[in-house]
């Protein structure tokens, strides 16, 4: 069992995928330490209506739920005197076991690995699915980084890619982030794309 850093976000970061975060300069230097070497994040889901405007601005571990990506730090740079421009990588998704107050006050939480979808091509059936997420990220440079680490060919990494971007609840995201294989995600998304649910009159 592994123990990490946890950092809570609205804007979800699954394996494969590249996300930039704000972060007070205090967390960074505070959560570095603890990391480990080389130092990885956990980063966990939550809707943004779960967020309350008289919550804090730090959602509380107590609601995250239990899948969550484990991540490395790609870059980092000041983005104003008091917060820090975090880029991280996804790697692998983890269940939380626990979670514990580590040093400074920093939330920590104990995971183990879960099952890694197959490397599998893209079927037929789904190649529009591929197509249409890279024109998506050809017409938005400037608000992703996956250009050095695009696997279109891949049916898990092109899945995944769409669980970040579709505004679909935590909890269906961890429903299917626990399925056995990214061909049950692909059929999901496949319906959810074709025949998008609309609110009755």
């Amino acid at each position: 069992m592994s123990i990490h850093p946890l950092l809570i976000e609205t804007n979800h970061l699954l394996p494969g995928g590249v996300n930039t975060y704000i972060v007070s300069e205090a967390f960074y230097l505070d959560a570095l330490p603890q990391a480990g070497e080389p130092p990885r994040l956990l980063v966990a889901m939550i809707d943004m209506d779960e967020i309350s405007p008289q919550a804090p601005s730090t959602p509380r571990p107590s609601t995250i739920s239990p899948i969550v990506t484990l991540c490395q730090v790609a870059d980092f740079n000041r983005h104003d005197p008091q917060q820090i421009a975090l880029t991280l990588q996804g790697i692998e998704s983890v269940k939380v076991e626990a979670i514990e107050r580590g040093e400074r006050d920093i939330d920590l939480a104990r995971h183990t690995p879960l099952p890694i979808w197959r490397r599998q091509t893209v079927p037929e059936p789904y190649h529009y699915l591929s197509d249409k997420l890279k024109q998506y990220y050809r017409s938005n440079p400037g608000l992703h980084d996956h250009f050095q680490l695009t696997q279109y060919d891949d049916i898990g990494w092109v899945c995944l890619r769409w669980l970040e971007l579709l505004p679909i609840e935590v909890k269906q995201k961890q429903l299917l982030l626990s399925q056995p294989n990214a061909l049950f995600v692909a059929e999901f998304i496949d319906k959810l794309l074709r025949y998008p649910l609309t609110d009755p009159e």
